[in-house]
């Protein structure tokens, strides 16, 4: 993956995380059940389990920016 594709994507997460919160969800709950939802959801298809704690910590870490 290209470094500004990488760039890119860490701009759209950001940017949806701080979406949902202006919009009164709160932050830490949307990423809780987004990993939840990676880890234990079968009707989430698109999920490859060996991923699934990369994006948790990608997640995880998107909030930390967050809250700077």
């Amino acid at each position: 993956m290209s470094i500004d594709r990488i760039f890119h994507l860490e701009q759209a997460l950001l940017a949806v995380i701080t979406q949902a919160a202006q919009q009164g969800l709160e932050s830490e709950k949307l990423c809780s059940h987004a990993i939840g939802g990676m880890m234990g959801n079968t009707s989430w298809r698109w999920v490859t389990a060996e991923y699934v704690p990369g994006a948790a910590d990608e997640l995880e870490s998107a909030l930390r920016v967050l809250k700077r």
